[in-house]
This record gives structure tokens, C-alpha cells and sequence, in this order.
């Protein structure tokens, strides 16, 4: 596996494996009364039924990972956000691993269902 696949899947593992649970566990746990942002997610996704909360977290994998896209196509050169003009140089460890992390990332979100 090259470093920029290597890179891209270290990130999409964290990002859905350990984050994305997180996030489930969280806002599915004992509620808390509390005005912070989890304690009222968790309120309101206490009181729906298992398929409408398979459906917000279906939908929040989709937030991160067009989150995550948007960053890979920044560093690749592919997306260009408001007054980012100039080209980036991402490096890990001696080698230039941007150009194609975006593209590593979608397909292995396509792979995993990400988008279905």
C-alpha cells in the first residue's frame, strides 16, 4: 500500500470506526438534561423510532464524509474553497502524498456503503 493510500485509510478508519460509534454511543446513551449540544441531540433522538435514528446516523456518515472530501480535494488541488488560491504540499514523512487522496477516500467510502 502506497503512503497516500496508507494515509487516507488510517483516516477513514478513525473517522468511521472509532468517531462515527462514538457519536452513536453518545447520542444513544442515558439522556442528560443539559443545554450543550449532545445532551440536546440525545433528547431528540431518544424520542425516534430505530429506523428514523438509522436514518440521522446514515445521514451523518454522509457530513463526514463529504467533510472529509472536501479536505482531500483541498490538499489534492481538486477543490478550490473560497480564497485558497495557491497549491499545498502534504507530506508524510519524505514523500509527497497529495494528487489522489480524495479519489482513495470516495472509493472507499463507496465500498464501505457510505453513500447508499
Amino acid at each position: 500500500m502506497k503512503n497516500d493510500e496508507k494515509v487516507v485509510s488510517a483516516i477513514f478508519e478513525e473517522l468511521f470506526f472509532d468517531n462515527l460509534p462514538r457519536y452513536k454511543n453518545l447520542l444513544s446513551g442515558n439522556l442528560s438534561v443539559g443545554s450543550d449540544a449532545y445532551s440536546k441531540a440525545s433528547c431528540v433522538i431518544s424520542n425516534l423510532g430505530n429506523e428514523e435514528r438509522d436514518a440521522i446516523f446514515s445521514f451523518l456518515k454522509l457530513v463526514i464524509a463529504d467533510t472529509a472530501s472536501v479536505i482531500f480535494g483541498t490538499v489534492d488541488g481538486s477543490h478550490f474553497p473560497n480564497g485558497i488560491i495557491e497549491d499545498f504540499k502534504l507530506m508524510y514523512g519524505t514523500d509527497e502524498i497529495q494528487g489522489c487522496l480524495q479519489d482513495y477516500f470516495i472509493a472507499q467510502a463507496e465500498a464501505a456503503g457510505t453513500y447508499k
